[in-house]
């Protein structure tokens, strides 16, 4: 298999294939960036694995590196480049995967913020990657919420869902925004994400 570093024609794909946009989802609900790198943090294995099928569908294996923080190298990912470090800030085990790659970095970022041109498959894939890293449903399921870092970005996905009804809030002390999907549309926005989501949240 040849492996092209080149991005032409793949920021399309993310804005077209659900399996692609999804992983946008995931992206953009963790925003994992350096200068040159991008990646995915997470505790849940299936979203890190999700992850990686997607980088290896792009790179060689040899350029994926991942980083586990108080936990073994699981076996799926034994043939990568891998190290294990302690953190006092995790009590699970938590996983890192990233490339070095500015091209996808610069590809991923021209993808977000042109969102508003996903397709409508493809929206919906995005949005259950953004729920499947950042979002949770309530007990009893009396609503459900995805969190997010900046206003502006909440804003932004607010206006892919103008078909459904939600709120917004503000926490002050975590210095985050949550949006909120009420009893009256829990259920069209989860029927919408449910098939491409791989979260257990959903069950």
């Amino acid at each position: 298999m040849m492996y092209v570093e080149n991005t032409v024609g793949s920021l399309s794909n993310l804005l077209v294939n659900p399996n692609s946009s999804y992983i946008l989802g995931l992206w953009g609900a963790d925003k994992y960036e350096r200068t040159s790198s991008i990646g995915l943090s997470n505790t849940d294995l299936n979203l890190i694995r999700r992850f990686a099928e997607y980088l290896l569908s792009r790179f060689p294996k040899d350029r994926l590196r991942l980083r586990i923080y108080n936990g073994e190298v699981p076996k799926m990912f034994e043939c990568l480049r891998s190290s294990c470090c302690r953190s006092s800030k995790n009590k699970l085990p938590a996983y890192h995967i990233y490339v070095n790659s500015r091209p996808l970095l610069r590809e991923f970022r021209t993808a977000l913020a042109c969102r508003n041109l996903l397709v409508k498959t493809a929206l919906d894939a995005y949005l259950a990657g953004r729920f499947d890293g950042d979002g949770s449903i309530s007990a009893y399921r009396k609503y459900c919420r995805i969190v997010y870092g900046n206003c502006d970005d909440l804003v932004k996905d607010r206006l892919l869902l103008s078909d459904l009804k939600t709120s917004v809030y503000k926490y002050h002390k975590a210095g985050t925004y949550c949006l909120y999907f009420s009893e009256v549309t829990l259920d069209r926005f989860l029927e919408r994400i449910k098939p491409y989501s791989l979260s257990n949240k959903l069950q």
